[in-house]
């Protein structure tokens, strides 16, 4: 019930090795378990890999699984639409508008932030941030950085159930509709 310090440094180095190594390990915790994203079970076969790689090459990509489970789900097809947008990065955040005209404001209306990125829009944003954690979100999927939307809805799925999945898809819509009606009309709704 400890790590083998001397094999864990060989593998991965002193500075890294030591982080390792701090990580405590508990008695009774549960079982790791190997999840493979890219299979509806979770189970890594060869014949799926191989299957995902030439997906992947003929542009179907690793959030095939994602997309197939977003358009599965019980909500409004609008919502499901506005989902495909967020994970495709294509809805008209300040940012994005402001590369078409240098004139307008890349900044947040909101919060003032300097940029008013989808991500920021949707997941950082103070307003949308205090939505998201009232509705019960995970901390860890709230606080933590992510590069992307697709990478953000990604961690949520895995975590999230259907049901959970489908409420969380329409929180964010709202959220994104809240936003709007602040940007055009000066008014929010909580």
């Amino acid at each position: 019930m400890r790590w083998d310090r001397n094999r864990v440094l060989d593998i991965y180095g002193e500075n890294l090795g030591d982080q390792i190594c701090n990580i405590p390990i508990f008695r009774h915790s549960p079982k790791d378990v190997l999840v493979w994203f890219h299979s509806q079970r979770g189970l890594f076969t060869t014949k799926l890999a191989y299957s995902w790689l030439i997906l992947k090459k003929m542009g179907m990509g690793p959030h095939r699984l994602f997309w197939k489970r977003i358009w599965k789900h019980k909500i409004l097809p609008k919502i499901q639409v506005f989902a495909w947008r967020v994970g495709n990065e294509i809805l008209p955040t300040n940012t994005k508008i402001a590369t078409i005209r240098p004139t307008v404001n890349s900044a947040c209306q909101r919060c003032g932030a300097d940029k008013e990125t989808l991500i920021h829009a949707i997941k950082d944003c103070p307003t949308t941030r205090e939505t998201l954690v009232c509705d019960g979100l995970d901390d860890k999927l709230v606080r933590n950085e992510f590069d992307s939307c697709i990478e953000w809805l990604e961690a949520t799925m895995r975590l999230l159930d259907k049901k959970a999945m489908e409420d969380f898809i329409i929180l964010i819509c709202n959220s994104w509709n809240n936003r709007n009606n602040f940007t055009f009309c000066g008014k929010e709704e909580y």
